[in-house]
This record gives C-alpha cells, sequence and structure tokens, in this order.
C-alpha cells in the first residue's frame, strides 16, 4: 500500500515522538523509511539528529536520511518527491496562528502541495499506539474511491473498530426553492429526506468497492460541505480523519474563500490522512 514512508523532522520536542510514530507505520506497511531533515548539514545538527533517532530505538542501518537547504516546506516536497515517497509524515499544531494559515506554514503548504499521500499528525506519541477510529469524507468520484480504499485497507492494519464515511451536501437556496409558504417542521421534513436519498446512494457507491473486513457506518449531513464532516469527526473523537487531496494546487484565495477541504486544513479535527 505505501512502499516507501518519509518523515519529515526537525529538533523540536515532537522530534522522537515521530520518530516512533513513523517506526510503527514502516512496520505494519512493511515499507522502507526515509527521514528529510532541512537545515545545513554539519557535526552537531548531525550529532542531533543521531540523537533522537537512536532515541526512538530505530536502526540507522535501516532508514535513509536525507538532508537538504532552503525554504523548509518546499525542499520537503522536493526532496520526498524525488525520493518517491508515497505517504509523507508531517508533525502539525492542531490550529495556526491566522496569518500563519493564510500565508502558509511548513505543514499547511505541504498538505496542500506535496504530489503524494500524507498523514498530518497533531499529536505524536512517544508509546503509540493503534489508530482504531477512522472517518472519511466521501462523495461519488474516482478520487475519492481511491481515498476511501486506501483508508480502508489501513484501517484493516490497525484492527480498526469504527469505520464511518462521512457525506455531507448542500443545496444553495432550498428555502427560496421550495416557496415561502412552507413550515419549518415541512423544511425539516425535506431535508430528513434529501439525507435519506443520500444515504441510499452511498450505500450504494460503497456497495460496489465490495470492501471485506470492517463494518461500514454511513452518516449523511445536510449543511456546509467540508464543515460537517470534519466536525463530525472532531466531535466523535476520530483518530484518523482521510479526505481526498486537492486536485489542483490551492492558492491564497481558497484559504480567503474557503475551500472545502481547507476546514480540515485550518483545524485539524483529528489525525489527517490525505489520499492522492
Amino acid at each position: 500500500m505505501f512502499s516507501k514512508i518519509g518523515l519529515a523532522i526537525s529538533f523540536s520536542p515532537t522530534g522522537k515522538a515521530l520518530v516512533k510514530e513513523s517506526l510503527r507505520l514502516q512496520q505494519i506497511f512493511n515499507s522502507r523509511l526515509a527521514l528529510i531533515h532541512i537545515g545545513e548539514r554539519n557535526s552537531e545538527s548531525e550529532t542531533l539528529l543521531f540523537q533522537t533517532i537512536d532515541e526512538a530505538g530505530a536502526d540507522r542501518n535501516n532508514l535513509e536520511i536525507i538532508w537538504g537547504e532552503g525554504d523548509p516546506a518546499t525542499a520537503i516536497i522536493k526532496a520526498g518527491k524525488e525520493a518517491g515517497i508515497d505517504l509523507l509524515v508531517v508533525g502539525a499544531l492542531e490550529k495556526e496562528k491566522m496569518l500563519k494559515f493564510y500565508f502558509g506554514s511548513v505543514a499547511r503548504k505541504i498538505m496542500r502541495e506535496f504530489p503524494a499521500s500524507s498523514l498530518i499528525l497533531k499529536s505524536p506519541s512517544l508509546e503509540p499506539v493503534p489508530f482504531k477510529k477512522f472517518f472519511i469524507s466521501a462523495d461519488y468520484s474516482l478520487r475519492c474511491e481511491k481515498t476511501i480504499r486506501a483508508a480502508f485497507q489501513f484501517a484493516l492494519k490497525e484492527n480498526a473498530q469504527e469505520f464511518t464515511i462521512i457525506r455531507d451536501f448542500y443545496m444553495p437556496g432550498l428555502t427560496a426553492a421550495i416557496g415561502d409558504n412552507k413550515t419549518y417542521d415541512e423544511i425539516s421534513a425535506l431535508i430528513d429526506q434529501m439525507k435519506y436519498d443520500e444515504e441510499e446512494k452511498m450505500k450504494l457507491f460503497i456497495q460496489e468497492l465490495n470492501l471485506k473486513g470492517l463494518e461500514i457506518k454511513i452518516v449523511c449531513m445536510y449543511g456546509k460541505e467540508g464543515w460537517e464532516d470534519s466536525n463530525y469527526a472532531r466531535t466523535n473523537e476520530a483518530d484518523i480523519f482521510a479526505v481526498t487531496g486537492p486536485e489542483k494546487k490551492m492558492g491564497f484565495l481558497d484559504r480567503l474563500f474557503t475551500h472545502e477541504i481547507e476546514f480540515s486544513f485550518e483545524t485539524l479535527p483529528a489525525n489527517l490522512l490525505i489520499i492522492k
């Protein structure tokens, strides 16, 4: 599934925990592991990096170390692409300060621009445990089909306890379309019927994927697209929230006039799995 995992590592307080999390992922996916560090390579930086690796219990001879220089996000993306990384692990704050979010922190830039899949960990642990609750943002596209399949295989390897498909949808101008003479109860009943119809469609979509080995729950919600599903994952304490990566490079306007996926980027609802 993921043949080569990369870890973007710095000398932050979470560095050792990120190495431990990556080692666990390497084991469950039977993957190669590469550590990417951006900064000047000298005796001091080598000592600090090797100390982090050793304290995490990693075998230096069983991993690749990639050094780079320049703008951290740009250099990590370039190094990961050149190394053939198909899952990049990155640590990130749950919520960035406003200016960092709009103008691009390292983690948020990687989320938007890394060409392969990435796993954004908001609270890496020194004693990592399997992810048990998977929530997936879904639509009916072929790209989302890939996301669901990848998340499902991940969940199987973790012996997950929950696997929930979330479909949020919105119809602009619904009230105007059905007329001003409808009561609140009538509008609510109409929305309930729309949710039921969406659930039936999603059941058929999932059935075609022929996924076996885990019970799949489907939740359909009417409301702001991109916000409803991430909020549901947050309130239900998901371990992994999986989304389909953006099809095109996302820019400043996607943040200013919030694009659906940006709700999850702005405030991480859980550890974020971005499938591309």
